[in-house]
């Protein structure tokens, strides 16, 4: 039997820490190599999908496995918006999808309200059941490495005083300035890393975040958020809101995370959005106020994350549960 890979393969590095994302999907590829050695994997990209951007077919966010025979495909994918993959002008075919791994921000809500907003979009197509396509895995920190450091920073938290602060060092697009603009609180501290180049090292960035109290992540275009990973490997209590991504080990609000406010909707155009911001942050302060100082209870939450992130998130358990859910046979 022969399978075609799909997957703009790149070696991203910074210095000398691979990005999670392309060293996952090399990995995922020798893998696959070794479990399957009766299947040939041919390599076979379409470099005129190139100018799409990283939602298309030919993109290092995204891994397909096609059998060529009848165009029945897996897709892995790590692009911010899912619902890029249901395009035909990607170069996605969807009623061929067997299957749909996927580790961010997908939720039923969004895929049917979706799917029945654009029944008249001709480019759209979905499959046929959607329940059982859709196979979540997990998401990552930013780069493939670092995991020792973040275990250090993990064991000696409870050494040192925190600094008693609310933090955030982000990206401060449009929605996230609607959802922290007049936060005036001094023990909330939100840094945006669009002024002064207020961008930081990877292990000086974990270093930072591991002193404070606590953590806020804002939804981005995916409502995971590297960030959301990275507190979780040092052992930083997130303050976010709720999330509604159907893991199999599920993230379990107010215990793996403290949950200050309903999940946003991405059903406009994949962009986050609430009803009303100034409601948003009135619960933020609420939550941040009932927590900062009830030091067991977010020794708790710290501790429930950091299992969950040595379980699902360091990227050889993700890879082997990748694996021990992947069936090649359902593409005959």
């Amino acid at each position: 039997m022969e399978l075609v890979i799909r997957h703009q393969f790149r070696n991203i590095k910074t210095g000398d820490k691979n990005f999670y994302i392309t060293n996952f999907f090399y990995k995922l590829f020798q893998n696959l190599e070794i479990e399957y050695p009766d299947i040939k994997f041919r390599i076979e990209n379409q470099p005129e999908y190139e100018d799409k951007g990283q939602g298309s077919v030919y993109s290092c966010m995204n891994f397909s496995i096609i059998n060529p025979e009848n165009q029945n495909y897996i897709l892995f994918s790590f692009f911010d918006n899912w619902k890029y993959h249901f395009m035909k002008h990607l170069g996605w075919n969807a009623k061929n999808m067997k299957k749909f791994f996927y580790p961010g921000g997908f939720n039923f809500l969004d895929y049917f309200t979706f799917k029945s907003h654009t029944k008249n979009n001709f480019d759209l197509e979905f499959p046929i059941d959607i329940e059982s396509v859709y196979e979540p895995f997990y998401y990552g920190p930013y780069f493939d490495c670092c995991y020792e450091e973040m275990s250090n920073l993990y064991q000696i938290r409870n050494n040192f005083e925190k600094i008693h602060k609310l933090f955030f060092r982000g990206w401060m697009w449009d929605f996230r300035k609607n959802m922290t603009d007049g936060l005036n609180q001094e023990d909330i501290l939100i840094i945006d890393k669009n002024i002064d180049n207020e961008n930081f090292e990877y292990v000086e960035y974990l270093n930072e975040i591991s002193k404070y109290k606590a953590c806020l992540s804002l939804p981005g275009g995916n409502e995971v958020c590297n960030r959301d990973i990275e507190c979780f490997a040092v052992g930083v209590p997130v303050i976010r809101p709720a999330l509604n991504v159907n893991y199999v080990d599920p993230l379990i609000p107010n215990y793996h995370y403290i949950s200050c406010y309903d999940f946003c909707d991405y059903t406009i155009d994949g962009h986050a959005k609430y009803q009303s911001y100034d409601d948003f942050k009135k619960n933020l302060v609420n939550t941040w106020n009932k927590v900062k100082n009830d030091d067991e209870y977010l020794n708790f939450v710290s501790k429930n994350a950091r299992d969950w992130f040595e379980r699902n998130c360091i990227s050889d358990n993700n890879l082997h549960f990748v694996l021990n859910n992947l069936d090649l046979s359902i593409l005959k």
